[in-house]
């Protein structure tokens, strides 16, 4: 058996559309040469992913009509099949075993399915996928603030960065988006606050990464409220209060 005629069954097998005996064919194919592995595992990963990588979610009409057009310009492999639906004899040259027609089909259908997913995957572009893709609850709350009808916001520098404070009063919510903002020094972290007249109470570290967009939701927010970040040793106040004057201070009110 030559590599072509074990992709026909390895294609197959993928789709467990083998019948019993191809089933014993191909796996004696595949112990007489396990470098064939490769082929089996690309196969059965091409296969899943025609289940999982589009969700199911109803078309548009003009994205089913683009689609359906699609499949009608792919060249189709016609099985010819007996009346009694069994798979007519295969056809011998040289010795060698040839694929049969309905084997040819199965190939066909396999490779006519991932075209379709190929066409759509680069009909619609990766943000297709991404508007899929679970966000970060950061992300989801910053989205939820920006539309809600009292949204405000507020932008502070820090240095060479700034941090854009989000919220609503109606949500009781808030995000602080630092950009560029360098990590704190060694033996050191950033700590966030709300400060609500008098009182100044923990949300937590802040640790940025060099390069990349810090964001930060509480849950705690009250109109009139103020947002401060303040240096403190690490792991944060030994007080559970402020021991150094804010680097950062946003009021809302």
């Amino acid at each position: 058996m030559n590599p072509q005629e074990f992709r026909d069954l390895s294609s197959g097998h993928a789709l467990r559309a083998l019948s019993p005996e191809e089933e014993q064919t191909f796996g004696a194919a595949l112990a007489a040469h396990p470098e064939w592995q490769q082929i089996v595992d690309e196969d059965l990963a091409v296969a899943a992913g025609l289940g999982r990588s589009l969700p199911e979610v109803p078309p548009r009409p003009e994205l089913r009509d683009q689609i359906l057009g699609a499949i009608d310009a792919v060249p189709q492999v016609v099985a010819s099949l007996s009346e009694g639906g069994a798979d007519p004899e295969p056809a011998s040259a040289g010795g060698e075993d040839q694929p049969t027609p309905r084997r040819a089909w199965r190939v066909g259908a396999f490779a006519l399915a991932a075209s379709v997913i190929l066409f759509t995957l680069v009909l619609f572009g990766p943000n297709m996928l991404e508007s899929f893709a679970p966000k970060a609850p950061a992300i989801v709350a910053l989205q939820e603030i920006e539309s809600a009808p009292d949204a405000g916001s507020q932008t502070a520098k820090v240095g060479d960065a700034t941090a854009t404070l989000h919220w609503s009063d109606a949500q009781g919510r808030a995000v602080l988006v630092a950009k560029n903002m360098a990590p704190a020094e060694k033996g050191e972290d950033y700590e966030l606050w709300i400060v609500r007249g008098e009182k100044a109470t923990s949300l937590g570290l802040m640790r940025p990464s060099e390069g990349e967009d810090t964001m930060f939701v509480t849950d705690s927010f009250a109109s009139g409220d103020v947002v401060a970040v303040t240096v403190e040793p690490a792991g944060g106040s030994p007080t559970g209060k402020p021991t150094s004057q804010p680097i950062l201070a946003i009021a809302t009110a």
